[in-house]
Parts: structure tokens; C-alpha cells; sequence
């Protein structure tokens, strides 16, 4: 189990650790439109996926479970703190970016862990998350770091980030080489037609959402129309 901060950082200073992060970390670059003077939240174990917050003037805090345990990595620019997922010590609308990685997976509510990210962000903030694939092998293998907690489909991430209030910009599907440390393997080669031959077999999704502050409309016409089309029913 990689729920304490060692087994991470140790994996994160290996080879492979390394790969993973720099090849996220690319993807997380194209979504992620940054500011000055902006407040940045970053939930579980999230620094090394985000070494181009070091651009921008930033206010980071880096938020680790209570289970988790704090890093002492003097590479970690910002404020380290140490929450309870259930009630983070934050105010209404104070960060207008957050990252979730290794940090969902393993919480025990899901739902009200989500709630209080939500309620943290910034009308219309924006929301990043590194979630595993229940069905790839770096979520069966007890030697990832996404092997914790648990894993998720994309429909069970899709149907999870609507209920908890955010619209959903983009699920992306990352990572088919696998977790092992061998120079010899061409990680680009497998990244590349892994996605074709094993699409549904992806280490991690990657999810990219918007805080929602009105009502979703089209939701709520769907859910008014299955419920008259089950009342004909009856009749």
C-alpha cells in the first residue's frame, strides 16, 4: 500500500517515477491556464507532476492526509499543511486552481471529500485529477503508487464529478507502458499504440472539471423526462 509518504517519495525518485510524472505533467500544461497572485491548492502527493508552478508568483498549498503523513522534501515550495479530506481548513471560494493526486482514490468518503474541494473553490474554478483505472495493471500492481485505495472506471469518475457539482471539460486516458524500471523498453513506442490495442486498459484518467454554481439545466430535463417516461409507464 502506498498510503505513506515514503513509499512515495521513494517511487517518485526512481526512473520510472520520474517518466510518469514528466509525461503528466505535459498533459497537465495544456489544460492549466495560470496567473500571478492566484491561490493554488494541491491535494495528496502532487509535486512532482507540477514543477511548472514554479513559473508564475503563486500562493501553493500543498494539503497531505492526515494518514499520508507531511513531506519534509525541501524541493516543495509553499505551505505544507495537514488536513482532514472531510473538513479541509480553508474558506469558501479561496482557491482558483486545485490538483488531486494520490488523493481521491484513498479517501474514505469520496463524495464528501469532493464536497469540500468543491466548496473551496473559486466560482467557475478549476479542478485537475489524477485518478487510477480500476482495470490497468498500475492499479493491480502492488508495486504502484496508484495501487492504493481505489480505482475507478470512466463512467464512475464521470457520474462522481456531476453529483458532486462540476462540469466536466475533459477525461483523458494516460499511461499504458508499464511500471518498470528497464532502459530498454521504448515507453513512446508502447504509449503509442497501447492507446489504440488497449484503450480501456489506461493507468490513470485525467480529468480536468469546472466548479458549477447554477443548476445543471440539461441534467435536470433528462431526470424530468425518465421520470414521465416511467409514470406512462405505470398508466
Amino acid at each position: 500500500m502506498y498510503l505513506d509518504i515514503l513509499n512515495y517519495q521513494k517511487f517518485y525518485v526512481s526512473a520510472i517515477g520520474k517518466f510518469l510524472a514528466h509525461r503528466i505533467e505535459n498533459q497537465l500544461k495544456k489544460y492549466c491556464y495560470l496567473y500571478d497572485n492566484q491561490n493554488i491548492g494541491c491535494f495528496g502527493y502532487a509535486h512532482p507532476y507540477l514543477s511548472f508552478l514554479k513559473e508564475y508568483n503563486l500562493s501553493i498549498s500543498y494539503c497531505y492526509s492526515k494518514r499520508m503523513g507531511i513531506s519534509d522534501e525541501a524541493v516543495i515550495k509553499g505551505k505544507k499543511i495537514l488536513i482532514d479530506e472531510e473538513r479541509i481548513p480553508f474558506q469558501d471560494s479561496f482557491f482558483d486552481h486545485a490538483f488531486l493526486i494520490h488523493y481521491l482514490e484513498n479517501n474514505h468518503n469520496t463524495k464528501l471529500s469532493l464536497r469540500e474541494i468543491w466548496r473551496s473553490l473559486s466560482p467557475e474554478g478549476k479542478l485537475y485529477i489524477i485518478i487510477p483505472n480500476k482495470k490497468s495493471s498500475w492499479y493491480l500492481s502492488d508495486k504502484s503508487p496508484f495501487s492504493s485505495g481505489n480505482g475507478f472506471s470512466k463512467k464512475q469518475i464521470s457520474q462522481l464529478l456531476e453529483e458532486s457539482f462540476f462540469d466536466i471539460q475533459s477525461i483523458e486516458r494516460l499511461i499504458y507502458f508499464p511500471n518498470l524500471n528497464i532502459k530498454l523498453i521504448n515507453h513512446d513506442f508502447i504509449e503509442k499504440f497501447g492507446s489504440i490495442l488497449f484503450k480501456y486498459f489506461n493507468g490513470v484518467y485525467f480529468c480536468v472539471v469546472k466548479k458549477r454554481i447554477y443548476a445543471n439545466i440539461k441534467r435536470q430535463d433528462l431526470i424530468k423526462s425518465s421520470l414521465v417516461k416511467k409514470v406512462i409507464k405505470k398508466i
